[in-house]
């Protein structure tokens, strides 16, 4: 069984717990309807399979008799009409398949939402992660879990696409000016309402997954394939670049003059007009100069062709979004950049699918060949992607990040209409503290999240938070820290209302030595500390040109357990250096710690703001109970050999006491 988070900061009363019923609600009324639409566009789908077959079988059984009578020319327009219909039958059966498809991907994400809301997260559909040194580079990813199983990224990331799940990364991992804070408040706001849009952008998104139209249950709601980055980036490297038939007049000149003597050779030959070696001569020359240019053409086709990438399936998606009913500034700022009329995005992106269309002929040879020596296909086809690289190819690049915004928005627009008691922040820009009211942890569900009022700063102080094990310490820094990074996304954060400074989240909870660099749990401690250090340090000195964007953050640092790796004496010495130094940065923050000692140096005492946590020991039970409240002051109790009772170990225990 899969882990789920649970713990701390997990309280609550009705309030928050009787809010997710109404989002609850309304998602199973919209799967109900959905599901209904299911069953309707199933019926379809197995009408146009049956007619199908009628066609074929009412084509093959009426022209047998037409020709067995002898008319010939009878029996073939038969046969023409008979596959004329049948094509007709099949474009619509890939239709019906296609909407079919559609609306099983919105019944789906209206499933996910009841997840979101439980926390289920076996519910939810994978979501992109970050190599393991990656994440414990950054400030903050790996200690708060942007990352894994039960992680922020899952219950955020609504997206389907590359670029969505990239904008969705960038926004929660970098924090944005307040300009633009304010208007991803603005059109997740606007959004969070707008069920149908974001119903059908996610399908549309789904069903670009490995350029099928029709994926398999596996491959839906998935981020694509590992090498999808990697494709994107070719196609725009060939779309930015300049056009290699532009260098090559003379295979211009041959494709407009060489296919018209083709042309009238064949048909004179036909006419019985010239003997063989005039038709010979053209499809000669023609032949010769295929295959100068077979490689060239068929290395541009290469890199025009986005593969896996899904580049040419993005009109659907781009169309869906240009005709959004949204008029927040960041939605209409996002409809502009993909344009209006014959030259938008979602039609400039069908041209380019038909045309990668017509390319792809080179992989039917015996069709290919004759086509691309009599009509000099291949080199048409170039011109005119050239023709679509000029006029788009330098566009591309932005339609996509405009498609992958307006995903990100969609995600955390997901988690305003799944948490109607969460708010917006406030960020202000003359604070130097966290001011938060009924504060929860945003990956707990709502009927066991405790929320508390915290406040941390102002710059020169810092708060100790102390209290028993399990008690819910690590869980408070880590309910402050993704509040933070969701302020500064333009995200609704898990809390009655929260006001804060611009910040730069950096923390130090989850330490892991590395036998592979020969590095200890002490020493990773160590660097961790000073990584925190340098940071809090660095957003008081004067920006570096060219390297600094916008103004200094003030730094909030949170700290779990400092520096466990070594004895009390040297831990206790090297927390307080560390302290003293984050204190006197301007940095804000938190300490988790047992050792209650640690801030009775003279100089911390003054500058420690102390609460805690606390347990009860149940009636005429053997168990713990907490309940997750924050309370004033340094923590009075420890509950070390109660838990070693629980687990069976307290004999032991005695044993060795004794």
């Amino acid at each position: 069984m899969e882990p789920e988070p649970r713990g701390p900061l997990s309280q609550s009363a009705g309030g928050p717990a009787a809010s997710a019923e109404a989002p609850k609600a309304l998602y199973a009324e919209r799967v109900r309807h959905f599901d209904a639409m299911v069953a309707d566009k199933t019926s379809s789908v197995r009408l146009y399979i049956r007619l199908r077959l009628a066609a074929f079988a009412a084509t093959i059984a009426g022209a047998w008799p037409i020709f067995q009578s002898g008319r010939g020319t009878a029996g073939w327009l038969f046969v023409a009409g008979g596959t004329l219909a049948f094509v007709i039958l099949v474009a619509r059966h890939r239709v019906a398949r296609r909407r079919l498809r559609r609306v099983e991907s919105m019944a789906d994400f209206n499933r996910e939402g009841i997840a979101r809301i439980e926390r289920r997260w076996s519910g939810l559909p994978a979501a992109p992660d970050l190599a393991t040194r990656e994440a414990r580079a950054h400030d903050f990813a790996d200690d708060l879990d942007v990352y894994g199983q039960a992680s922020l990224l899952r219950l955020a990331g609504a997206c389907g696409t590359g670029p969505g799940w990239k904008t969705l990364q960038s926004w929660l991992l970098a924090p944005a000016d307040g300009d633009a804070i304010a208007r991803r408040q603005e059109a997740v706001r606007e959004m969070a309402g707008a069920y149908d849009f974001r119903d059908r952008l996610a399908a549309e998104a789904r069903l670009m997954v490995d350029g099928r139209d029709v994926p398999g249950p596996e491959e839906t709601a998935t981020f694509g394939h590992p090498d999808a980055a990697r494709d994107v980036e070719a196609f725009l490297a060939w779309a930015e670049t300049d056009g290699w038939l532009s260098q090559r007049i003379w295979l211009r000149v041959a494709a407009f003059v060489l296919p018209a003597a083709n042309l009238a050779a064949i048909v004179l030959y036909s006419l019985g007009m010239v003997p063989v070696p005039a038709l010979a001569w053209p499809l000669l020359i023609s032949s010769i100069v295929v295959a100068q240019g077979w490689k060239g053409i068929g290395g541009i086709f290469g890199e025009a062709d986005d593969g896996e990438s899904s580049v040419r399936r993005y009109a659907p998606l781009l169309g869906h979004v240009a005709s959004a009913p949204l008029r927040s500034e960041y939605a209409t700022g996002i409809r502009d950049r993909l344009g209006a009329g014959s030259r938008s995005a979602p039609r400039e992106i069908s041209a380019l699918r038909r045309l990668l269309d017509l390319a792809q002929i080179r992989e039917s040879p015996l069709f290919h060949l004759p086509v691309a020596v009599v009509l000099q296909w291949d080199v048409h086809v170039l011109a005119a992607l050239e023709r679509w690289k000029k006029r788009s190819g330098a566009r591309v690049r932005d339609w996509l990040d405009a498609a992958g915004e307006a995903e990100a928005l969609a995600a955390l627009a997901a988690l305003a209409a799944d948490h109607p008691d969460w708010t917006f922040a406030t960020i202000d820009t003359t604070a130097d503290t966290i001011h938060a009211r009924a504060l929860g942890h945003p990956l707990l569900a709502a009927d066991v999240c405790v929320r508390n009022d915290v406040q941390i700063g102002p710059a020169g102080s810092f708060l100790l938070v102390t209290g028993s094990n399990m008690s819910g310490k690590s869980t408070l820094l880590k309910a402050v820290g993704l509040n933070a990074a969701l302020a500064q996304a333009g995200s609704p954060v898990c809390a009655e209302s929260l006001t804060m400074p611009p910040l730069r989240v950096v923390t130090s909870m989850r330490v892991e030595d590395s036998l592979e660099d020969g590095v200890s749990y002490f020493m990773a401690g160590l660097r961790r500390l000073k990584h925190v250090v340098d940071a809090a340090e660095s957003a008081i000195a004067p920006p570096v040109p060219d390297r600094d964007r916008g103004p200094p953050r003030r730094v909030l640092y949170l700290l779990d357990e400092v520096l466990q790796g070594t004895n009390s004496a040297e831990r206790r010495i090297a927390a307080r250096t560390v302290l003293r130094m984050l204190l006197t940065s301007g940095a804000i923050g938190a300490v988790t710690t047992h050792d209650l000692t640690l801030a009775d140096a003279e100089d911390l005492v003054a500058r420690a703001i102390p609460v805690h946590f606390t347990e009860s020991v149940g009636q005429g039970e053997r168990r713990l109970t907490f309940d997750y409240r924050l309370r004033d002051g340094i923590a009075t109790s420890t509950n070390a050999l109660k838990l070693l009772e629980l687990v069976g170990l307290a004999g032991k225990a005695r044993e060795q006491h004794e």
